[in-house]
C-alpha cells in the first residue's frame, strides 16, 4: 500500500501567509481612514443632510380631524337631503 500524501507538495510558507494577513489589515486600515474622512467632512459641513420628506414618502396633505369631519358630516346631509326630497314626493325618484 502506498502512502496518499505528495512529495513534491510543500508545507505553506508562513511567510506568505504573515503577507496576506498584513495585506488584509492594510486593506481595513485603509477603508477606515476613508470612513473618518468622510465624517469629518461631514462634521466640517454643519452634520449629515437631513433627508426631504419627499425622500422618506412623507406626504403632507390639509387633511385635518376637523376637514375629515366637515366632509364626512357634508356628505351625510347631502344623502339625507335626497332621502327626505323622495319622501316629500311620494317615494317616486
Amino acid at each position: 500500500m502506498s502512502d496518499d500524501v505528495d512529495p513534491t507538495s510543500a508545507a505553506p510558507d508562513p511567510d506568505d501567509h504573515v503577507a496576506r494577513l498584513q495585506a488584509e489589515i492594510d486593506a481595513v486600515k485603509a477603508r477606515r481612514a476613508g470612513y473618518r474622512a468622510a465624517a469629518a467632512e461631514s462634521v466640517a459641513r454643519g452634520g449629515p443632510k437631513r433627508a426631504t420628506d419627499e425622500e422618506l414618502g412623507i406626504i403632507k396633505t390639509d387633511d385635518t380631524v376637523g376637514k375629515i369631519a366637515a366632509d364626512a358630516s357634508h356628505d351625510i346631509e347631502s344623502k339625507l337631503s335626497r332621502v327626505m326630497s323622495r319622501f316629500r314626493r311620494g317615494g317616486k325618484k
